[in-house]
């Protein structure tokens, strides 16, 4: 089972920054993080579209990475790049990386950059949208592509996803929102023949819920959490 810290250990520091990430490294968690361009197409980790500083919003997309960094934030936090990430945490073997992506050209630039690190097998790009997966499917026919269920879709039914869809793109994990519903939507997933990771899973009792899932001996293989050391504890405790 794979453990990733949610934007970085953000339970316990400011979210997608380098400390968050070193943090989550020292966890033993792997590391999610958002990923958007820049004007001039620099990969940077920041969750949303546009950068709120006092009344003022600048979409990331309109600001060159020197503007961006320019920005003076009221919690003083120093948005890395992807490129400073990959260069600053020397992870050890079978350490992974999920990126959720703003757009088609932060994938296909994400799949370069990790070509470059040779980090391509310890990848996974996420993202709701088919037509994305399905352009960056035709970019790498390697990289680890997740499916993440739109929001809108509380509790999968058989026409809630296009499984064959998503089996033709070779996509073999979906990601699903940790919430009511999470027995049925596994036993869905699993039942379809996919792996099945899920997020938005920070409480105690929902990690234990989610941890003890079993369907025909298939177990939940992925979850994205702001509380990585504590997700570790209880999978310590409810696996071995």
């Amino acid at each position: 089972m794979l453990i990733f810290a949610h934007r970085g250990a953000s339970a316990y520091c400011i979210e997608n920054t380098i400390k968050s990430f070193k943090m989550a490294f020292e966890m033993n968690a792997g590391i999610e993080t958002d990923i958007r361009l820049t004007k001039d197409d620099v990969l940077i980790c920041f969750h949303d579209p546009c950068v709120k500083i006092g009344k003022k919003q600048y979409a990331i997309k309109d600001l060159t990475f020197k503007e961006l960094r320019e920005l003076q934030f009221e919690d003083n936090r120093k948005i890395p790049t992807l490129r400073e990430v990959f260069e600053c945490i020397d992870p050890p073997d079978e350490y992974k990386f999920s990126f959720d992506i703003g757009s088609k050209n932060a994938g296909k630039e994400i799949i370069e950059l990790a070509k470059e690190y040779s980090l391509l097998n310890d990848i996974f790009i996420t993202d709701t949208r088919l037509t994305i997966l399905k352009a960056l499917r035709r970019e790498s026919q390697s990289v680890q592509l997740i499916h993440t269920v739109p929001h809108i879709v509380s509790k999968i039914k058989e026409n809630s996803l296009n499984f064959q869809t998503l089996e033709d793109l070779n996509i073999k994990i979906i990601n699903i929102k940790a919430n009511k519903y999470l027995k049925e939507n596994f036993s869905t997933v699993v039942n379809k023949g996919f792996k099945c990771f899920f997020w938005g899973v920070n409480s105690r009792i929902r990690m234990k819920k989610i941890l003890q899932l079993n369907v025909n001996g298939e177990k939940v293989e992925g979850i994205y959490s702001d509380y990585p050391d504590k997700l570790h504890e209880l999978k310590k405790k409810y696996l071995n």
